[in-house]
């Protein structure tokens, strides 16, 4: 009886430890990670900006990840690379489960955080879990810099993409055709390009995926800094918008970096269940040979009278 008690005492351990919430919330402020690091100082944090700016002062302890390692090629930045690549890059950082994750990034305006949630959710489609973003950047940081290049030992970690995190074009594609009312997808940019009055150099037309609705990712951040507004806020504004009422979202914007914002915001601070990124978005789309359905495309004469205006302009 005694060795069954045990046994189940051990189950219901394992049980506990597989379920444990992680250590600090997703959305870290610069007071609270200060004290983060003082409490642990094994606190893995990765500083995602240029090269050149982590070496004129950046965290102490943190290690270097340019934003741009964790992206696709030039005409279409979106692009999730594989999880072999991924694996080489967690490793070469040092990255493990055993201790939190923090990424931060500049702060110097709002389009700058979602490079931050972009990293964020890359780890967690990986497999990371206890992960955090320094809200509002290194700006926020009033605590002194170091210019000493933190140097790590290379990790043996293993990481597997979680479809669930994820959506591709032919996934998205199949909900669209076959008119799938159960999700919702949203269109993070501002509404001059949902609108179809601008478009980004990697979209080949301008316009928004058909079926999307506007949720511009700017609506989520302080009226007077670049950092995001405070969880309860951020609720408020979810219910307001209704956008708690379908069973699954999809969250995209020209290359998958304003969209990772919306995706942070719906998914970690307002838990919405079934929130997903589609990483490639609109240069993926409109670059695609055969026309995939859109809406709020100009009309041919109206993109005539676009090049043109651009020919008069140069």
């Amino acid at each position: 009886m005694k060795i069954f008690y045990a046994s189940v005492a051990l189950c219901v351990s394992l049980i506990c430890t597989s379920l444990q919430a992680a250590i600090y919330p997703p959305l870290l402020e610069a007071p609270a990670l200060a004290e983060a690091i003082s409490a642990r100082p094994q606190l893995q944090i990765i500083d995602i900006r240029a090269p050149e700016d982590y070496a004129k002062g950046h965290i102490a302890h943190a290690v270097s990840a340019p934003y741009g390692q964790w992206r696709g090629p030039a005409n279409n930045p979106g692009q999730l690379e594989n999880d072999a690549y991924f694996q080489q890059l967690v490793r070469k950082l040092g990255l493990t489960q055993e201790q939190p994750i923090v990424v931060y990034s500049s702060g110097v305006d709002e389009t700058d955080f979602g490079a931050a949630a972009r990293v964020y959710w890359t780890l967690k489609y990986l497999g990371f879990s206890d992960l955090s973003i320094l809200n509002g950047g290194l700006q926020q940081w009033e605590q002194p810099t170091t210019t000493q290049v933190s140097t790590v030992q290379s990790s043996q970690v293993s990481v597997q993409g979680n479809p669930k995190l994820v959506i591709f074009k032919d996934e998205l594609l199949d909900k669209i055709t076959q008119h799938d009312t159960r999700y919702q997808l949203l269109d993070a940019r501002p509404p001059i390009f949902y609108q179809g009055q601008v478009k980004a150099p990697t979209a080949s037309t301008s316009g928004t995926i058909a079926t999307a609705q506007s949720l511009p990712f700017g609506q989520w951040f302080n009226n007077n800094d670049t950092r995001i507004r405070p969880v309860a806020q951020i609720k408020r504004l979810v219910q307001e918008q209704e956008l708690d009422q379908a069973q699954e979202t999809v969250s995209f914007c020209n290359t998958g970096h304003w969209a990772a914002t919306n995706w942070f915001v719906l998914s970690e601070l307002a838990e919405l269940k079934d929130v997903r990124l589609y990483p490639a978005s609109l240069a993926e789309w409109t670059q695609e040979k055969s026309s995939l359905p859109m809406d709020n495309t100009p009309s041919r004469l109206e993109q005539i009278k676009s090049k043109f205006s651009q020919l008069v302009n140069k």
